[in-house]
């Protein structure tokens, strides 16, 4: 690469990092694609990979079930999703 690629590609990199949200998957359209019933892939697939704030297991009589809840955030904003039997039953916002 000659060097004025090189910097014409650090300028763009850092242009990017300094515009608020640029690139960022915590964003109103996305939190807006997320609908109850999807699976763990398929809201990863428009987040990226979440961070497991909780998760527990159990049964009722015969019937196991587990509970998850995740969340992706940047900076003051956050989406928080709520899994039962890995489909999603909750999601909430702050910030978007």
């Amino acid at each position: 690469m000659t060097r004025q690629v090189i910097l014409v590609l650090l300028i763009a990199g850092l242009t990017c990092v300094l515009v608020a949200g640029c690139g960022s998957k915590v964003s109103k359209t996305n939190y807006d694609k997320i609908n109850n019933g999807m699976t763990v892939a398929e809201v990863e697939g428009i987040m990226g990979k979440g961070a497991e704030e909780a998760a527990g297991a159990g049964a009722i009589g015969n019937l196991p079930g587990s509970a998850k809840v995740m969340s992706w955030k940047d900076g003051d904003k956050t989406i928080t999703v709520t899994f039962v039997n890995d489909k999603v039953t909750a999601k909430i916002q702050k910030g978007l």
